[in-house]
Parts: C-alpha cells; structure tokens; sequence
C-alpha cells in the first residue's frame, strides 16, 4: 500500500530515462537480482523512499502495523542497508509518505494511523533521525496519507484517506511542519488509497481515490485553494476491490493517466486520462492478489512500466509498458512473505531503478537490484 502518494518516490521513478525504441520490450528471469532481505519491524504495511541523512543515497522508511512504529534503514549507497532504527507512530501505522514539511531541507515523515484515527509527523533532523511523532486528527480509519502542495502557497499539505467515513480529509500545511484542522470531502465506500496529480492540465493539484467497497475509483478537481470539487466515480468492475491507485503518463500525450489494482480480482485497470480530468474506459491486465503498485521506468526505454507487490504469492510482478499505455504480461520475481507494498529507486547508484517491497507476514523489506536485462 503504497499509498504510495508519495511525492518523492515519484520524482525518482521519473529519473534515469533514456531513449526507445520500437521493439516490443519484454521481461527476462536476470532483469532484477534476487532478493536480500532487511528486518523492519512488526507487520510492515507501507514504505517509502528518499535521502533521510543528506549523504545523496537513498534511504527506508517503513510503517509497521504491528508495533506502531516506523522503522529507517540508512543505505550505504551500494544497495545494501544498515541496520533498523525505529521510531514511535501512532496506533495501528497503515501508511507513510516523505516530503520536507517545514522548509529546512530535510525530508520528514507523515504516518497514517488506522486505529487511533490520527496521522503522526515526525520532523527530521538531516541526519536519518526524527523528532518525537506530533498527532492530529484525521477521519475514521485512515488508511493511506499522501503529500503535495493543494493551495498553492509553497507549502506541502497533507490529504488522508479514510477506510471507514468514505471521505478524504485535508489538513493544510503552515510551512513549519504543523497543519490546520482536516476539512473533509466525501469519495466513495472504503476509501482506502488516495494519490495526487493534475489531471486536468490547470496546474491545480487533483485526487484519485481507490474505493474498495464501491468499487471504484473517485476523482476530485482540485480549486486551488485546497478544497475539492464533488467527486466523480469511475467504475472497476463489481467484486473487484480496488486497492490503490497510482498516476503517470503512459502513453506519453502529455496527460496523466491512472493504474489501480483490484485485491479481489487480481488484476491491475489502466485508465488513460482525456487530459480535462475524466477517463477512458478501463483495461484489465492480470497479477497476482496485489495490495500496492508503483510505477516508473524499470529497463530504460523512457516508458512507465508498472510494479505490483502480491500478498499471497510472496513476489512482485513487473509489466512492462509499450508506450502506448499497454503492458506486457507480468513477470514475477520472488519476495517475502505476505508483500505488501512496492516503491522504485536508484538504491545504488547505477542509474537503474530498483525495488523495494515491504513484506507484512514475514518482517521485513526486500531489495531487487535491477539489471536492466530485459
């Protein structure tokens, strides 16, 4: 669950494109290393990925269901990582994201805590650590928290989705890394990822809701002051529990378009965007029983391709894109068990993405180092 949202994730999904071609790409068993494994704590639900410490490598963060904790693994800059340091969330951590909340260049972390109803912001200090966690409402049953810049003064703000009250709720930021009371706007029945893009093309910041019991994704423009038209819902098929939701340009017009997978039906929907914030209709391409997916350009040809965590099946699976907004057939690479969440980034510096995939049942996180041999 990645709700993912995660501003910072994307802006390394987006490096290290190059040139294509029009041979249809194809996945191979050597495309990623095999799995190395690192402990993080109890029930690791989400993870994120960004430079925590300043030393230019990439470094862990990880939401732990189980111990109400988050867990940082420093990285060495050759893939590999040190040990955990944990730091306390809140009650029931779902989801994390990373993003420099009060402006002092160092990126800090915003915890989802699904029992206690709150999010937690912890405040880095530059070096890999953080500050004790500071609490403040949400909805009922916050499951995913994303970060961007909704009002348009500079400062990110945060927006919650909530598993329980169907709604979003938005808490503005004061660019000091404290937020003003949430303000809610309805989606759908269990909303339960959200994701952040402009959808429309007027720069103003939009919301995609994954909905896992109407099934269906949710859509609210953006006004640019932070508040959100009514939603407008786009169907994934009944029974098909739409799980998360990511955005990118998949078929390179310019518009952003979405990837959601589906828990129940094992598949992932692509829906490419008009570029005035509705959508085509779905395509439905198969993975695994998947919780997460993350996008970005794992073999180098300047086209998103798509990454899915499988929770039952202990792997990740990687669809490649054509450029045309399809994919290729998933191929699957072994994790851990019960995976859960996926993210991309250069973890040593090679300038190919790899991944990182937080594995609920059996304790920690893995690392696929990509080879970039597809």
């Amino acid at each position: 669950m990645r709700c993912l949202a995660v501003l910072i994730i994307f802006l390394f999904i987006l490096s290290g494109c190059g040139g294509g071609d029009n041979t249809e790409p194809t996945a191979s068993d050597e495309a990623f290393a095999a799995a190395v494994t690192y402990a993080a704590g109890s029930r690791p639900l989400s993870l994120a990925i960004g430079d925590l410490n300043g030393d230019g490598d990439l470094d862990l963060a990880v939401a732990n269901n189980g111990s109400d904790n988050v867990s940082v693994l420093l990285g060495n800059g050759d893939g590999s990582f040190a040990a955990t340091v944990d730091y306390g969330a809140g009650e029931g951590p779902f989801s994390l994201a990373m993003g420099d909340l009060n402006g002092d260049g160092d990126l800090d972390l915003v915890v989802a805590n699904g029992l206690s109803n709150k999010v937690s912001v912890l405040l880095g200090n530059g070096d890999g650590s953080f500050a004790a966690a500071v609490v403040y409402d949400a909805g009922l049953g916050p499951y995913c928290v994303a970060m961007g810049d909704l009002d348009g003064d500079g400062d990110l703000d945060l927006v919650v989705a909530n598993s329980l009250s169907d709604k979003v709720s938005v808490l503005l930021g004061n660019g000091d890394g404290s937020f003003a009371a949430a303000v809610d706007f309805v989606a759908g029945s269990g909303s339960c990822f959200v994701a952040l893009g402009d959808l429309d093309g007027d720069g103003i910041l939009d919301l995609a809701v994954a909905n896992r019991i109407s099934d269906n994704i949710s859509v609210l423009l953006g006004n640019g002051d932070g508040s959100f038209a009514a939603k407008v819902d786009y169907g994934y098929g009944i029974g098909s529990r739409p799980f998360s939701v990511v955005m990118g340009d998949l078929d390179g017009d310019g518009d952003l378009d979405l990837a959601g997978t589906n828990e129940y039906s094992e598949n992932i929907s692509v829906s490419l965007g008009n570029g005035d914030g509705t959508f085509a209709a779905v395509v439905d391409y198969s993975v695994e029983r998947a919780p997460s997916v993350a996008m970005g350009d794992l073999n180098g040809d300047g086209i998103i391709d798509l990454a899915t965590a499988n929770i039952y099946a202990g792997s990740v699976s990687v669809l490649l894109g054509n450029g045309q907004g399809s994919f290729t057939a998933a191929v699957d690479y072994g994790t851990g068990i019960g995976s859960y969440s996926v993210a991309m980034g250069d973890l040593n510096g090679d300038g190919t993405l790899d991944l990182v995939v937080a594995n609920n049942g059996s304790d920690n996180v893995s690392v696929l180092l990509g080879n970039i041999v597809f």
